[in-house]
């Protein structure tokens, strides 16, 4: 029927997957349909849960988008929020289809994001529930231009089952233009309220030496050094060498760039002390013993460093 509109679930990991969402939706808008997807509601929630899974009830059909993470993990059946909603579908004998990333793509990913895009701690458990997507429909993607294209074809079957009740209009002098206008608006609003809960919820939550990540980055910025006229500050300097420091610092092999020389304020001070005090904090650790001093980032600074580039803070370096 030409003018049913079918709702379409869309469900996926939110922080590594948030621009191919985002095509996700705009493809199912411009293919005439309506995109269904709780946004605003923080897994781990049963009460949001249930609004979800009725929510899945009341769409057409279910869609996964599949990258490099298995998501957050529900405490009781220890299997990710993402995989319960999938499972939901499917026991519910929900028509769904999946667009899975291909290796290629996360390898680009994991280059552009880190370990943000990818599964560190239940790589099994991603494997498991990639097997089961895999049995179903599925299409590969390596970019956003292959979920629109993916999206659209696969809407296009099933826009003609009978059985897919979909949405009508009630009125045909609605105009269904501002409607999806509408739809895209808050799909967009959604998201962003999305973003800034997250980031909300990640500064409350206790990280770091018993501390959350807003009072860790207030301890080291209050630890202060002068270079000549300049005062800089221990989380200033672990910014600054967070890249370096990932992939290995050799204090004795290092050479000053010209951008250093402006940080350092033209001072000629030796910072192995500063380094050792970043040591002291358990985000970096000295992995050789004189001549050949080397410092990394400890697993705790990794995912420090991390979630300061991805939380985009607005700290002068």
């Amino acid at each position: 029927m030409k003018d049913k509109k079918l709702q379409i679930f869309v469900s996926s990991t939110y922080l590594d997957l948030k621009e191919e969402r985002q095509a996700a939706v705009e493809a199912i808008l411009s293919s005439g349909h309506i995109p269904a997807g709780m946004e605003l509601f923080d897994a781990g929630d049963e009460s949001q849960m249930t609004v979800i899974e009725r929510w899945i009830d009341e769409s057409d059909i279910y869609l996964l988008i599949l990258g490099g993470r298995y998501g957050s993990i529900d405490p009781k059946t220890k299997k990710s929020y993402t995989q319960l909603e999938y499972e939901y579908a499917l026991s519910m004998h929900k028509p769904l289809f999946a667009v899975v990333i291909s290796e290629k793509a996360l390898d680009e990913k994991v280059k552009i994001m880190g370990r943000a895009a990818m599964e560190d701690q239940n790589p099994k458990l991603l494997k498991k529930f990639k097997s089961i997507v895999l049995s179903n429909l599925i299409k590969p993607w390596d970019d956003k231009k292959d979920i629109k294209i993916a999206i659209h074809e696969t809407l296009s079957d099933f826009a003609f089952r009978k059985e897919l009740i979909g949405w009508t209009r009630g009125d045909k002098a609605i105009d269904t233009g501002l409607l999806a206008e509408e739809i895209a608006r808050l799909t967009k609003e959604n998201s962003v309220l999305r973003e800034k809960l997250a980031i909300s919820e990640s500064n409350l939550s206790p990280l770091y030496m018993g501390l959350n990540y807003s009072q860790f980055c207030e301890l080291l910025t209050k630890e202060t050094y002068t270079f000549g006229f300049e005062v800089r500050n221990l989380f200033d300097f672990f910014l600054r060498f967070g890249e370096r420091l990932f992939n290995g610092f050799n204090y004795y092999r290092y050479e000053r760039s010209v951008e250093d020389d402006d940080f350092f304020a033209g001072a000629n001070m030796d910072f192995y002390y500063i380094l050792m005090d970043l040591c002291k904090y358990k985000i970096v650790k000295q992995t050789n013993t004189l001549p050949n001093n080397e410092f990394r980032l400890t697993d705790e600074g990794h995912n420090f460093y991390l979630k300061t580039l991805v939380l985009k803070k607005d700290y002068l370096v």
